[in-house]
């Protein structure tokens, strides 16, 4: 047993407050380690030793940690407090959920959605960071800050999104590609969900660091999405094309996908980048759930469409299902 592990383990039978304590300074390590690593070392290695990555792992195993009976309304009382839960469209009483874990990626009640193909819905719970035009390789992540999209989309630093890549890219003529992301905060529901229609063709899983993601750290700090470990699935949708990347952050690091029950994330990885191709395409129906983040964190999409009318706000808190553009 590791020191750190020995650490939380003992800090839960101190109590709830000093268990969160050293849960608090074993994150704020994590975060102070991110900024003096290397970040021209983008080589696997560097990755299985990022601090932020070893950190995630172990939280998810305090994520796990049983929470007695009595203990478990209170706790996630004052969490839903202090992230703001939405207790409402809960399935279950907070009594049994046995750990937080199952309370952050808890179900909800079913819900209604537009079912018209033109009527893309919001994949998660979330507020909108940035929607935008993709003109070339740097659309807008935040305010006054971009990432690079063939970076982020390949693992590869050097590999540029050219003005004429992106239009080879197209499945349509004179059509447009568009760029919008999610953030799920720490109270959000965490499943997401197919925002249409979606003919899944490949999927490629690029190993990094997990740094948070929250809008203070990415507005100051470079490279964040295009470095973090994260899920691009590549396809198309009935008006071109469409990708949708799931991005980990710190103590976010577990991404699944429903339709393939043994892909996994944040696990010693053997290699950088895996890719993988879907012959035939996998068939996914406009809101069926895709899969879950093991705490909260990002979705950004990449779509194509001739015409665009968006329905939402930088900074706009949505809910799953709620249409956020109609397109043609």
């Amino acid at each position: 047993m590791s020191i750190l592990e020995w650490a939380l383990k003992k800090a839960v039978g101190l109590g709830y407050m000093k268990w969160g304590l050293i849960f608090g300074l074993t994150n704020g390590v994590a975060v102070y380690s991110y900024y003096r690593e290397n970040r021209n070392k983008y080589d696997l290695e560097a990755y299985q030793q990022s601090v932020t990555r070893y950190v995630s792992y172990q939280s998810g195993k305090v994520a796990e940690t049983y929470i007695p009976k009595w203990l478990r309304n209170p706790l996630f009382s004052l969490f839903g407090y202090v992230y703001d839960v939405n207790y409402e469209d809960m399935l279950e009483p907070l009594e049994n959920y046995e750990n937080f874990q199952q309370f952050f990626t808890r179900k909800i009640k079913s819900r209604q959605f537009d079912k018209n193909a033109n009527k893309l819905i919001v994949p998660a719970d979330s507020k909108v960071l940035s929607f935008c035009e993709v003109k070339d390789d740097s659309p807008i992540l935040v305010k006054n800050v971009h990432y690079k999209l063939g970076y982020f989309l390949t693992g590869q630093e050097t590999f540029e999104m050219t003005p004429q890549i992106l239009e080879d890219a197209k499945k349509r003529k004179n059509t447009k590609l568009y760029s919008v992301i999610f953030y799920l905060a720490p109270g959000d529901y965490h499943r997401y969900h197919l925002p249409s229609d979606f003919q899944l063709k490949s999927r490629s899983h690029i190993v990094g660091h997990l740094a948070p993601v929250k809008i203070s750290y990415i507005s100051s700090t470079p490279k964040v999405y295009e470095t973090n470990e994260r899920v691009a699935l590549f396809g198309t949708y009935n008006f071109g094309l469409m990708s949708i990347v799931l991005v980990g952050a710190t103590n976010v690091g577990s991404m699944t996908l429903n339709y393939d029950k043994e892909f996994q994330t944040n696990q010693k990885a053997q290699e950088l980048f895996v890719y993988k191709h879907y012959d035939p395409t996998i068939s996914l129906r406009k809101g069926d759930e895709l899969g879950m983040f093991k705490l909260g964190s990002t979705v950004v999409m990449i779509f194509e469409a001739e015409n665009v009318k968006w329905n939402i706000e930088e900074g706009q808190k949505c809910k799953w299902g709620d249409v956020f553009a109609e397109v043609s």
